[in-house]
């Protein structure tokens, strides 16, 4: 089964800096609050660039390879990757120049291991954690890109055990 979620906010911001941000893939520790380091970068983003993201989750440290997709610069870039635990996953942004700054269109559809178990688990567990964490790193992404304090502060430097 495939699970899709979907996320729409605005950001008042001009697309151009809006997609500045969102190139600098060495920045996203600064709004995926649980990222602990970005590494592994193959050069600059385009097309077939890959990078390692090292997050902090269920007490330890998960690394994810992610490979760029599709890419059309300032509006869409899409990311795939094998997930930590074994499911696949595909994230697409869309942004669009909006009167006032910049819609954001965010999209993951991704597939869990475990068939019914992760079906099931998908159901009652994952979608609803997953879907409440994007909207919040979307929150500091949106901060970022408006230069206002973020509301959700990220993990980076500290030392977890």
């Amino acid at each position: 089964m495939v699970g899709i979620i979907r996320l729409n906010f605005h950001i008042n911001a001009p697309i151009e800096r809006v997609a500045t941000l969102y190139q600098q893939i060495e920045r996203i520790p600064e709004w995926q609050y649980d990222i602990l380091e970005v590494k592994d970068v193959d050069g600059p983003l385009r097309l077939g660039a890959a990078y390692t993201m090292v997050y902090w989750r269920m007490g330890r440290r998960l690394e994810q390879r992610m490979t760029v997709t599709r890419y059309e610069p300032p509006s869409v870039m899409q990311q795939t990757a094998n997930t930590p635990l074994g499911g696949v996953m595909t994230s697409t942004t869309h942004l669009q120049p909006s009167e006032g700054g910049t819609d954001v269109r965010w999209q993951m559809e991704y597939r869990l291991p475990g068939g019914l178990l992760g079906s099931i688990l998908d159901k009652l567990l994952f979608r609803a954690a997953f879907e409440r964490t994007v909207t919040q790193y979307n929150a500091n992404f949106k901060a970022l890109a408006e230069g206002t304090e973020l509301p959700y502060k990220p993990i980076q430097g500290r030392v977890m055990r």
